[in-house]
């Protein structure tokens, strides 16, 4: 039997996510959000769960839900975007690993981003 997350392990502490991946040798993808906006509940259902590439984005990334203006710190000036959602790939340096996705985050976007950001 395949057992296979249904979900992303998510964090909402920037620091706390950059430290772990740091020590756990992995990636950060961060998914930057407004708040109370209906296409983040789609997109968390949609594309970050129950698809083939959960367990792949669990093993790889440390994964990290930010809203907009929130008040636990992170990097917001390397993060900066004026088009919401967002999702970021940053390797444990805070260094991009290629360019974020902007705007509708559907499976087919994120599959192609983590076959070119790995």
């Amino acid at each position: 039997m395949n057992a296979q997350a249904n979900s992303i392990y998510w964090q909402s502490n920037y620091d706390e996510a950059h430290h772990q991946a740091v020590k756990s040798s992995k990636n950060i993808m961060v998914f930057l959000i407004e708040k109370d906006k209906p296409i983040n509940k789609e997109i968390l259902i949609n594309t970050f769960m129950n698809q083939e590439y959960i367990n792949t984005i669990n093993k790889k990334y440390i994964s990290i839900i930010i809203t907009k203006n929130q008040k636990i710190s992170y990097p917001i000036e390397a993060l900066f975007t004026v088009e919401y959602p967002a999702v970021f790939f940053l390797d444990n340096n805070n260094l991009f690993l290629c360019n974020p996705i902007l705007g509708n985050i559907t499976p087919d976007r994120l599959r192609a981003h983590l076959l070119k950001c790995n």
